[in-house]
C-alpha cells in the first residue's frame, strides 16, 4: 500500500521531476554502496587510522572547496549541467580509486572523489526548485530525500552482504571483493545519468526572468538579504561538528569496538538509513503540528542522548539503536533545512547559499576527521569514541539552541511587526 501510495505521488509530477527522481533513486543507490565499503576499502589496503583520518580530511576538505564554485556553475549554466559534470567527475574518481594501491594514490582519487560527489549532490536542491511549480514543491523535497534515503538504504545493506559473499564464493581477498562490489557503483552511476538527458528546458516566467541580478548586485542593493545565508552557514557549521567527528567512522567504530563483519556492518547501516525514511516521512506531521524551525531544534535535542548511549554502550544491540536514533534525528532533519533555506532566500543565490552551506559543513568535518582518528589512536577505541560523541553531543545542543533563535524568533518578530502595523 505505501508503495502504490509513493507510486501514485510520484505520478503526480512534471516528466522534469520524475527524470529528476529517477536520477536521485539511481544515484543514492550507488552511493549507499560506497558510503558503507569506503572506509573498510582505505583500511583493508593502509591498516592505519592516522592516515585513514587524513584521506578522508582531505575528501571532506575537496567537497569544501568545490561547493562555491559548483554552485556558481549552477546559477550560471544551470544545474542539469553542474549535475552531469559532478557526476562525471565522481566516475573517474571512483574508477582510479580502484586502482589505488599505496596511501599517496589513495589520498589523490579520496581528493577527486570529494570533488565529483560534493559537485553532484549539491545541485540536487537547486535542480529540484528550478524544474518545479510552487504546487509541486509543497511535498516534493521530503518524497525526493524519502526516497532517495531509502535507496542509499537499499545501497547500504546489499554493499556488504555482496562484498562478503563474492570473498566467500571466489576466495577472493578482501581487498579485491571489496573492489568488484565498488565498481558496481561506477555502474550505477554512469547509469544515472540517462534519465538527465530527458530533463527538457524550463519555460522561465518573464517576471522571474526580469528579476535575475548577480550576487554582488543583490549584496549591494539588498544587505540584509546576507543575512539568511550568514544563519545557514553557521547551523552547518554546527551540524558539522555534531555529524563530522563520529559519522564518517562510524563503520570504523563497529568494527573496532564490537569487531562486526562486513556483511553485518551493512546491516546496522542500512537500518540506521531506514528509520531515516522513517523519520523523513513523518516530518509534515510534526511540522504542521510545532512548526519547521521547532522540528529542527527537536531532532538536534533528540540526538544527543542517543549519541550519549552509543559513546558509552559495550552491548551491541543498544549501540545499534542508539546508532539508529542519532543517524534518524540528524539526517531526517535535511529536507526541512533544504525546503527552508529555498525559500528564506532569493532566486539568484539560492545555487550559492546551497553551496555554502555544503561547504562550511565539509570543511568542518574536513578539519575533525584526523583529529577524530588522532583521539582514538592515542587514548584507545573505548575512550577515544566515547569523547568523540561528547563533543557531537555539545553540537546537537548548540545547534538546537542556535537554529530556533535564529529563525523562530524572527518570525514571531515580523509577525508582531505585522500586527503593529495593521493596529
Amino acid at each position: 500500500m505505501k508503495a502504490f501510495t509513493l507510486l501514485t505521488q510520484y505520478r503526480t509530477y512534471s516528466k522534469n521531476i520524475q527524470s529528476i527522481l529517477i536520477w536521485n533513486i539511481t544515484f543514492c543507490l550507488g552511493l549507499g554502496i560506497h558510503l558503507v565499503l569506503y572506509n573498510l576499502y582505505l583500511q583493508s589496503i593502509v591498516f592505519d587510522e592516522i592516515m585513514i583520518g587524513k584521506i578522508l580530511g582531505l575528501n571532506f576538505f575537496a567537497q569544501a572547496i568545490i561547493y562555491i564554485p559548483a554552485g556558481l556553475f549552477s546559477d550560471r549554466l544551470g544545474s542539469k549541467k553542474g549535475v552531469l559534470v559532478g557526476v562525471g567527475i565522481f566516475i573517474i574518481a571512483l574508477i582510479g580509486n580502484l586502482f589505488a594501491n599505496t596511501p599517496d594514490e589513495l589520498l589523490v582519487w579520496g581528493f577527486l572523489i570529494g570533488l565529483g560527489n560534493a559537485s553532484s549532490i549539491v545541485t540536487f536542491v537547486p535542480l529540484l526548485t528550478e524544474y518545479s511549480n510552487e504546487i509541486e514543491r509543497k511535498d516534493l523535497f521530503t518524497f525526493a530525500f524519502s526516497t532517495g534515503t531509502f535507496f542509499t538504504f537499499l545501497g547500504t545493506l546489499l554493499g556488504g552482504i555482496i562484498s562478503d559473499n563474492i570473498q566467500a564464493i571466489f576466495h577472493f581477498s578482501e581487498t579485491t571483493s571489496l573492489r568488484f562490489t565498488l565498481s558496481i557503483t561506477v555502474i550505477l552511476l554512469i547509469l544515472c545519468t540517462i534519465p538527465l538527458f530527458f530533463i527538457k528546458r524550463r519555460n522561465v516566467p518573464e517576471k522571474e526572468e526580469k528579476s535575475h541580478r548577480s550576487f554582488v548586485t543583490l549584496v549591494k542593493s539588498d544587505p540584509k538579504s546576507l543575512m539568511p545565508i550568514v544563519k545557514f552557514s553557521f547551523s552547518k557549521v554546527l551540524a558539522g561538528v555534531s555529524l563530522g567527528i563520529i559519522a564518517p567512522f562510524i563503520n570504523l567504530f563497529f568494527l573496532d569496538k564490537f569487531d562486526l563483519s562486513t556483511s553485518n556492518i551493512s546491516i546496522v547501516l542500512a537500518a540506521g538509513t531506514l528509520a531515516t525514511v522513517i523519520f523523513m516521512s513523518i516530518n509534515p506531521k510534526i511540522t504542521n503540528q510545532i512548526s519547521e524551525v521547532k522540528t529542527v531544534s527537536l531532532y538536534n535535542l533528540l540526538s544527543i542522548p542517543a549519541v550519549i548511549i552509543l559513546g558509552l554502550s559495550q552491548n551491541l544491540w543498544t549501540a545499534i539503536i542508539a546508532f539508529i536514533i542519532f543517524r534518524s534525528a540528524n539526517f531526517g532533519l535535511t529536507p526541512i533545512v533544504s525546503k527552508l533555506m529555498m525559500e528564506k532566500v532569493t532566486p539568484e543565490v539560492r545555487g550559492l547559499t546551497n553551496s555554502l552551506g555544503f561547504m562550511v559543513h565539509s570543511l568542518t568535518i574536513s578539519l575533525l576527521g584526523p583529529v577524530a582518528m588522532y583521539i582514538v589512536s592515542i587514548v584507545g577505541d573505548y575512550q577515544g569514541y566515547l569523547y568523540l560523541c561528547l563533543i557531537s553531543a555539545f553540537g546537537s545542543f548548540i545547534g538546537a539552541i542556535f537554529f530556533h533563535l535564529a529563525f523562530e524568533k524572527k518570525k514571531k518578530h515580523v509577525t508582531k511587526g505585522l500586527e503593529n502595523n495593521l493596529a
